[in-house]
């Protein structure tokens, strides 16, 4: 295969991902929606669906696309293969079923297998500070991943994997946020902002510190939950280190841009902004656990709203900017529109935070609207930009 067509092959497939993610992410919009506006009384199996066909449909396949792009390595294969088997998995969810859940469950878990020896290989060859924090990130969404598949199948064959005093829900839910989707976010964030060749050793420290704090707390959950609070203490040091360290070399370069222009800047802008607020939310979540370790009292409308700070500000905003950039020969969508659908996502997710936060069921019902029809419409214009494009990956 020539370096042209190589690059085009690998454009295509990237495309091809972010479109599949897309509309697997209108599925989480919807219920999202009618869930936050109090519309419709959603049962657990709807709920479920509702979080893996955003954290994996659309975020998963969305950073499986941007794995491929960073790496510049094509590979059809693997692209199929998630093209597939998350869209399936998600369907176990909304079944019900859990044999199906657990079988699904355990081919796709091959799969990330596959993608964490892939990225791995890729990272070594490579050697830049974005493609490690990728690597690692991976390497988090694939021992959450065990956790998460793990579970599904103690659940269907009533067997006792896990012990009995472990958190494994919390296990799995830590890990597949902070130390998964924020640590690839910097990667990719640093990647196209900073356009980081090397591995500078501040770099270095912010993203280990963040893959080691995440590996802390989950073995602590799994295997010794009565020390989560020891624990929770050191876990705060390390995401304070990674957070200051991202504030400090990243964000100053971020924000230099032009605000008002319709651009990929502002949205990559947008998220480096919302990994501060998303942090910051979970950081206060931890302290909170470690000074009262008694559930009930903890405020679980923060753990919520770090949740879809880290989602959809942090995210979502990313992967906008990311598909923007791959169709950078296309501008499809009035401006005015592109411009109040920038402003009404951002907004109604801050108002919706707000919400969550106060448990203000009029915020949480203007906020999560507006969020979600103004993602529908961002979501319209990118696919019809990725689909007329030409432009290869190493285009963009």
């Amino acid at each position: 295969m020539s370096m042209s067509s190589g690059a085009g092959e690998l454009g295509r497939q990237v495309r091809m991902l972010f479109l599949v993610a897309m509309a697997l992410f209108v599925v989480t919009i919807v219920i999202g929606i009618l869930n936050g506006a109090d519309a419709v009384e959603f049962d657990r199996n709807q709920l479920l669906t509702h979080v893996h066909s955003g954290t994996l449909g659309w975020l998963s396949l969305a950073i499986v696309a941007a794995t491929l792009w960073i790496t510049g390595m094509p590979d059809r294969r693997l692209a199929i293969a998630f093209a597939i088997l998350i869209p399936v998995y998600v369907l176990a969810f909304y079944s019900g079923s859990l044999p199906a859940r657990a079988i699904t469950g355990t081919v796709l878990l091959a799969a990330m297998i596959w993608l964490f020896i892939w990225g791995w290989q890729c990272a070594l060859r490579i050697r830049s500070l974005p493609s490690l924090a990728v690597a690692l990130g991976l390497t988090s969404f694939l021992y959450g991943g065990i956790i998460g598949v793990l579970l599904q199948v103690q659940l269907a064959t009533e067997t006792q994997i896990f012990g009995a005093d472990g958190d494994v829900v919390g296990a799995h839910a830590s890990t597949m946020v902070f130390s998964y989707l924020i640590l690839v976010a910097m990667g990719l964030i640093e990647w196209q902002v900073k356009g980081t060749t090397g591995r500078p050793i501040l770099g270095l420290v912010q993203v280990l510190a963040l893959f080691g704090g995440g590996l802390l707390v989950a073995a602590t959950l799994l295997f010794a939950p009565s020390q989560i609070q020891a624990a929770g203490g050191l876990y705060l040091l390390f995401e304070l280190i990674a957070v200051v360290l991202f504030a400090m070399r990243i964000l100053p370069a971020a924000l230099r841009i032009d605000w008002m222009t319709d651009s990929a800047g502002r949205y990559l802008a947008t998220a480096s902004v919302f990994v501060i607020a998303a942090m910051a939310i979970f950081m206060i979540v931890v302290a909170s656990f470690v000074a009262n370790p008694d559930p009930t009292a903890l405020n679980f409308g923060l753990v919520v709203a770090s949740d879809h700070a880290a989602f959809i500000g942090v995210m979502t905003n990313l992967f906008v900017a990311l598909m923007f950039i791959l169709a950078a020969d296309r501008s499809d969508g009035p401006a005015a529109l592109r411009q109040l659908a920038f402003v009404g996502m951002n907004v109604g997710l801050v108002v919706f935070l707000a919400g969550l936060i106060t448990d203000t069921s009029l915020l949480k019902q203007l906020g999560a609207p507006t969020m979600g029809v103004s993602l529908l419409v961002l979501l319209a214009i990118a696919s019809m930009r990725l689909r007329s494009s030409t432009l290869s990956a190493t285009d963009g």
